[in-house]
């Protein structure tokens, strides 16, 4: 899943330090916009392989109202970390179908959930 986001800097300490992800810098030279250009990124090898990046705008389109969910371990512990990181909540933990689950907003407008399985 690649973001385009407005603000690279913003956008990267949001999803490391609000959510938690490990993400790597890199800056690839060409003009293919998904795979060139200043990023970060992280991957998930276990199972499906899964790639999530964020690449700074190189027209001035950004991807918005998207969503993306992450499982975590302790719901109250990642909202608190999320809040104090400066996510903007668009609801508090609560109960679904599929466990306890709390949605944010980024600075572009996607949702971010994070989902404690029960």
């Amino acid at each position: 899943m690649v973001f385009e986001v407005s603000d690279i800097e913003l956008s990267m300490a949001l999803y490391r330090d609000a959510f938690g992800l490990e993400l790597h810098e890199a800056d690839h030279a060409g003009d293919d916009r998904w795979t060139n250009g200043r990023h970060v990124a992280t991957s998930w090898t276990e199972g499906a392989f899964i790639h999530f990046a964020l690449y700074a705008t190189k027209d001035g389109t950004v991807t918005s109202h998207a969503q993306v969910a992450f499982e975590v371990d302790d719901i109250d512990a990642a909202h608190v970390r999320a809040t104090a990181a400066g996510a903007a909540v668009v609801h508090q933990p609560k109960p679904q179908p599929w466990g306890i689950s709390a949605r944010y907003r980024d600075y572009d407008r996607n949702i971010i959930e994070l989902t404690q399985r029960t």
